[in-house]
């Protein structure tokens, strides 16, 4: 693979990213003015619900996709086809069951229809996830990245076109569904390019399937549940509109949290392979990579925790201005995915992923146990604060783990340039509070970039390590 075209496909991949970020908080703008915060709550209520079921049917898999079709001699098409009718196999399972179950919960008939109609939505992600890994490996993640603009934009039209009609609200999830089954046939149509998709069950490579991904299943399904039982817990607590203003900073935060999983999305093959290979090429990796999430990672929570109240306010509407206390607290959790992410997939590259099982418990756990006591009387800002200390208590034991098992340690001089850059932004932002928020922003973003450049934080032999071609 020559080095324009991993040139290419990096920067097809970020762009891509950056335009779904826009259009899912376009989205979130459409639909927070339009439902207010009461049904919005509901719409909350509805897709956290369904995500408790589909992060169980994801089992691992897609972590292990990429993982098992990066090993030196894999049976990529042989591998796909079996994981994917294991995945297509647990959502119809777990999904019909997510459809029976709410009616046995205490919600209002609009969230219990409401899951019935937002099943389709998540189960086609679920499906499309596996394909990503696929892409990953050649490197091709810019097709992923057009399917999810286009998923993205599908989204954005089909919320404008709602509140023009003055639509109910599960028009507006036959709409998600609609557009997430729109991207899914668009990822299968590239599959076509490096295998022919078919239900296929192997009963041997399912079971090795099975063994490499029930660690990373088990982490998940904990992992699930300090993640989301605050909003359930939340929703059976309080009001339908607390949970809508939690649920609208929570959205911003999820948007968001793709860009670290996207980055580690075209990281991990690389890391999977020179870990077998090559570990000085390994901790280069590793170490590029480290930076660039505090690159893009912390700007983004220092800027955002300074004009999160106006940032709310301008896009979600006036009603959801208290969202930015919220908002503030949980950009703290975002700080600690981002780099989550980095030492999470690296586990997975190294194949040590059932070391971490243990982490994930002790931490849903504990989280557990704060959400029942702390939520019911505290409400959103008590789930916030747990969430961030659920997010941090994760990053230490996978980067202890990380470091026990691989023997890697990031270097801090770039890092240290980075907090420096982020310390002359929120200067800027600080002194520019009073003006117009888009001016402010832009003013903020412009100290950040260049105090980057002036003091070599970035510089383009860097850029080039990060996205250098991998050679077999």
């Amino acid at each position: 693979m020559s080095f324009p075209h991993a040139l290419r496909n990096t920067v097809y991949q970020l762009t891509g990213r950056a335009l779904s970020v826009l259009f899912g908080i376009f989205a979130l703008g459409i639909l927070t003015r339009y439902l207010g915060t009461e049904q919005f709550g509901w719409y909350t209520t509805v897709m956290t619900f369904l995500q408790f079921f589909a992060i169980i049917a994801d089992f691992g898999l897609t972590l292990i996709t990429t993982q098992m079709i990066s090993e030196p001699n894999a049976r990529e098409n042989h591998l796909i086809n079996n994981i994917f009718t294991l995945r297509l196999m647990i959502s119809v399972v777990l999904f019909g069951a997510a459809c029976a179950l709410i009616w046995f919960m205490p919600y209002n008939n609009e969230i219990k229809w409401g899951v019935l109609a937002a099943s389709g939505a998540v189960f086609f992600i679920s499906l499309q996830n596996i394909l990503q890994g696929l892409f990953q490996k050649h490197l091709h993640m810019e097709k992923v990245a057009l399917g999810d603009v286009l998923g993205r934009a599908a989204i954005f039209s089909g919320f404008v076109i709602a509140v023009f009609f003055k639509m109910n609200l599960m028009a507006i999830f036959f709409v998600h569904a609609a557009a997430n089954m729109l991207q899914f046939v668009l990822l299968y149509f590239f599959t076509t390019r490096y295998i022919t998709l078919r239900f296929a069950w192997h009963a041997p490579t399912i079971k090795k399937i099975c063994t490499h991904s029930w660690p990373i299943a088990v982490s998940m399904i904990f992992n699930l549940i300090y993640l989301k039982a605050d909003t359930l817990i939340l929703s059976l607590s309080h009001t339908q509109t607390e949970v809508g203003l939690y649920g609208a900073a929570y959205r911003v935060i999820e948007v968001l949290s793709a860009v670290p999983v996207m980055l580690m999305g075209i990281i991990l093959p690389l890391l999977t392979y020179y870990w077998s290979a090559n570990k000085m090429e390994f901790k280069s990796y590793f170490q590029n990579t480290f930076d660039a999430m505090a690159l893009m990672g912390l700007p983004l929570v220092v800027g955002g925790i300074m004009v999160a109240t106006p940032l709310m306010r301008a896009f979600a509407g006036a009603d959801f201005a208290t969202s930015g206390a919220y908002l503030q607290i949980l950009l703290l959790a975002l700080l600690a995915i981002f780099f989550g992410a980095l030492s999470g997939h690296t586990i997975v590259a190294i194949n040590k992923q059932r070391v971490m099982v243990w982490g994930y418990i002790i931490d849903a756990l504990i989280s557990f146990i704060l959400y029942l006591i702390l939520i019911p009387p505290y409400g959103a800002r008590a789930a916030a604060w747990i969430t961030v200390f659920s997010e941090v208590f994760i990053l230490l034991m996978t980067w202890y783990v990380m470091w026990r098992e691989s023997g890697v340690v990031p270097r801090g001089k770039t890092f240290a340039k980075i907090i420096t850059s982020c310390a002359i932004m929120g200067i800027v932002l600080y002194i520019t509070r009073a003006i117009p928020l888009f001016v402010q922003i832009n003013a903020g973003a412009a100290a950040y970039i260049g105090m980057i450049f002036i003091i070599k934080a970035l510089t383009p032999a860097s850029l080039r390590a990060l996205i250098k071609p991998v050679t077999q």
